[in-house]
């Protein structure tokens, strides 16, 4: 299905649970702080299953911390039955080193693991929780249970984390992962002395590498090293090119569909028709009546929406 703007939604942002056994203080909890009750395997699964039926063709779960819900595994086996080409997670990786096999057996393609420092001591600043060395465990078990490619997000914190940039891609290299190094969002005017701009890291990126491109969409330099690793650079939200091209649809974990994670006032409810044992229709219906609401948070001057209606296709 394609919006009024023309944007088709093939990607599905689920968060499983807003739960977290860390503390970080610059979390955005994917833009949503309201406390009902967590959707059902069956109800994640049943949603997923109509969706696939109309665009939809690659999963993330997100949290809150996912590892949270003890039946995460069934959550990924009801996704992974509705016939979506990916499904992928990201999590902070405390609880990996146990469930990695198991999340793989569900039917998990990949993870990423967020870690922020590589230094005890700051990584239990940033998260409030001793655990680096049970993260970079569970690194290692993901990668023996082949959840891979592996990436890992990096957000840098000026003043806490900014000269830890090049330890992480040795970690990455040792272990043939992919890294992602972010800039904070700037939408927290709190968050703003923790600003770090990553021009000059990517100066020095620019210099060493072997090649370069450009995602796109989010016009994010992807950088290839000569010993193979690969260092992504994914700046702050801003960029109307990408908002205007956006096929991501995100669902809360009570049963909401969201349009934008900058927005928290025009959620769309569909766990209640679930819950009330509507029919796939209706269901849908919620889904379309979401796309006809949905619309670029940033956009181009003087654009308007391409259609008076959503299409189906």
């Amino acid at each position: 299905m394609i919006d009024r703007w023309g944007r088709p939604v093939t990607d599905l942002r689920i968060s499983v649970t807003n739960s977290c056994n860390y503390s970080c203080f610059f979390c955005h909890r994917e833009g949503h702080y309201l406390s009902g009750s967590e959707m059902l395997p069956e109800e994640f699964g049943r949603l997923v299953r109509i969706l696939s039926k109309h665009g939809v063709r690659r999963v993330k779960l997100t949290g809150g911390e996912p590892l949270m819900r003890a039946d995460l595994e069934d959550v990924i086996r009801e996704i992974r039955s509705s016939g979506v080409e990916e499904v992928s997670l990201v999590t902070n990786g405390f609880f990996l080193r146990e469930r990695a096999r198991s999340l793989k057996e569900a039917g998990l393609d990949r993870v990423n693991v967020s870690i922020h420092s590589l230094k005890r001591d700051v990584y239990t600043r940033i998260t409030g929780v001793d655990g680096l060395d049970r993260v970079t465990e569970g690194i290692d078990e993901a990668l023996r249970w082949g959840l891979a490619p592996l990436k890992i997000n990096f957000t840098v914190l000026g003043g806490i984390n900014e000269g830890e940039l090049w330890d992480m891609v040795e970690f990455a290299r040792k272990r043939g992962l992919r890294v992602q190094f972010i800039e904070l969002l700037g939408r927290d005017p709190s968050l703003k002395a923790y600003y770090y701009s990553l021009e000059e890291f990517e100066r020095e990126l620019e210099r060493i590498s072997v090649s370069k491109e450009i995602r796109e969409l989010h016009k994010r330099p992807i950088f290839h090293l000569d010993d193979g690793t690969i260092v992504e650079l994914v700046r702050g939200s801003g960029d109307p090119i990408f908002c205007m091209n956006c096929v991501r649809a995100r669902v809360t974990h009570d049963g909401f569909f969201k349009p934008c994670i900058a927005r928290e006032d025009n959620l769309v409810d569909f766990l209640s028709v679930i819950r009330r044992g509507g029919s796939d229709e209706e269901i849908l219906e919620r889904f379309k009546q979401f796309l006809r609401i949905r619309e670029p948070y940033y956009k181009l001057p003087g654009s308007s929406p391409k259609y008076d209606d959503i299409l189906e296709v």
